[in-house]
């Protein structure tokens, strides 16, 4: 059992894997869609996207107004859903699996229609991840043990966690886990400059329409719900939030370590109960 115990630490403690928590390139609107920015590919990885179709998309959405931006979202999210089958959230997905959902996801993406999702009030609340290609123990993962990933936000109150739960039940498959692990976090909306130290400032106008800076705070471990283990992150480390698309029952986030667009790791998420 303490060896057990000393492994789980040491894979949730690790800096660059501790919770990456939930940033895609700025957005631009046209014609009431968020269109992606040329920069929203990158070869880590893979966003890919067929700009003929998605053109074509904006096209007839200008043409016939809002309704068909309606069924466009739903075709698509529906797509995305059965491209997820089989790949268990992402980490048993493949590298052409991945590169097909990342091009569904950034579709979805290039048609949300708020130009300031991060300050809309469907933030809030608990949403479970569906697929990311984070490592894990972001991805719901420990060592062997698969779970699932949980975002819990709390907009009156500036906060948020990150849960994981390993053996649980219910339909967000968090009723008494045998493993779960905390993250408490606070956040704010980004000033727009990166968190590596080089002083350097992301180039998209009002940092805060989109995206967050999240603040780490406490990691905690609870084992047949006893707490185990917890341990203070140290003052100053965060994360960013991009979030790049959001309706009653979706949310996509790109989270990463700088704010840079060469650091970020995609999460699509259903609304949790």
């Amino acid at each position: 059992m303490i060896n057990l115990v000393i492994l789980l630490l040491a894979q949730l403690t690790t800096p660059t894997r501790a919770f990456y928590s939930p940033v895609v390139p700025s957005s631009c609107r046209v014609d009431g869609l968020v269109a992606p920015k040329k920069s929203c590919s990158s070869e880590r990885s893979r966003r890919f996207f067929d700009i003929a179709s998605l053109e074509r998309d904006l096209h007839l959405h200008s043409c016939l107004g809002e309704d068909l931006g309606g069924d466009f979202i739903s075709s698509t999210k529906a797509e995305l859903e059965a491209s997820l089958t089989g790949t268990d959230r992402g980490r048993s997905a493949s590298p052409s699996q991945k590169d097909h959902i990342h091009s569904l996801i950034s579709k979805l993406e290039s048609l949300c229609p708020l130009s300031e999702p991060a300050r809309d009030p469907r933030m809030d609340g608990p949403w479970v991840v569906l697929y990311t290609d984070a490592p894990p123990p972001s991805n719901g993962q420990l060592l062997l043990w698969r779970g699932i990933a949980k975002q819990v936000i709390d907009l009156e109150g500036g906060r948020y966690r990150n849960e994981l739960y390993i053996g649980g039940s219910g339909d967000d498959e968090d009723k008494d886990p045998w493993l779960k692990a905390v993250l408490d976090a606070s956040w704010e909306e980004w000033d727009g400059v990166y968190l590596d130290g080089s002083g350097g400032r992301a180039t998209f106008a009002d940092y805060g329409a989109s995206t967050w800076k999240v603040t780490f705070e406490r990691l905690s471990i609870l084992l047949l719900g006893l707490p185990i283990f917890t341990q203070q992150f140290k003052e100053g480390t965060a994360r960013t939030w991009k979030m790049t698309f959001l309706d009653d029952n979706t949310r996509v986030v790109r989270a990463g370590k700088t704010g840079k667009e060469d650091d970020d790791w995609l999460f699509y998420m259903r609304r949790g109960i």
